[in-house]
């Protein structure tokens, strides 16, 4: 499963237990070091900076399966979208040999395959949007700490911004008219067919 991928740890925080005995214990052995570090000295940037990089964190370590996820199904769907394409043209094949109602099937089937796809691309775009920023721009604290995430190794991970509800209509749109000219082309065929005997 995707979304069970490890989550990025920078300074023993993942920022995604943060309410949690566990999270709290982290943040205040972070603090402990600091202070045996600068004795004396006024601990509140540092905690706001550890705040900061906690948020970040939960927001990157959240985000990251979530767009993987929003991956595997956009490409679900792009091949769902092709292999209705590729089906239509073996239809439409004058060198094909075999049983046209069989292949019409499959066309049939992967139209209905499509519809699936996307709308299983759409769950998961849509779910992937709840997180709807990493960092707060440039200069600022949730910034810097993205950039500790990068500059350890880890893949950018930007929220997406398109509307998966806007995206899915269109796409569906141009499958079902499409479907709807194709249906009314191969009826012609099948009457065709059905007076030969050849279905």
């Amino acid at each position: 499963m995707i979304s069970s991928i490890s989550p990025v740890v920078l300074e023993g925080h993942t920022g995604l237990d943060e309410d949690t005995s566990v999270g709290n214990d982290a943040f205040q052995t972070s603090m402990n070091r600091w202070l045996d570090a600068n004795p004396g000295q006024d601990a509140k940037q540092e905690v706001m900076r550890l705040i900061a990089l906690n948020d970040t964190l939960r927001r990157y370590n959240t985000l990251r399966p979530l767009l993987l996820e929003e991956e595997v199904a956009r490409q679900e769907r792009d091949r769902a979208l092709r292999q209705v394409e590729d089906l239509w043209r073996a239809l439409g094949d004058p060198a094909a040999t075999g049983s046209w109602l069989h292949a019409h099937q499959a066309y049939v089937r992967a139209v209905d395959d499509a519809r699936i796809a996307l709308d299983m691309w759409r769950e998961r775009a849509a779910t992937t949007k709840t997180v709807v920023f990493v960092h707060d721009g440039d200069g600022g604290p949730r910034k810097v700490a993205y950039d500790q995430i990068l500059a350890a190794g880890h893949p950018p991970a930007e929220p997406l911004t398109i509307d998966p509800a806007t995206v899915t209509e269109q796409l569906l749109a141009n499958l079902e008219q499409a479907h709807e000219y194709r249906t009314r082309l191969a009826a012609q065929t099948a009457g065709l067919l059905q007076k030969d005997g050849d279905l």
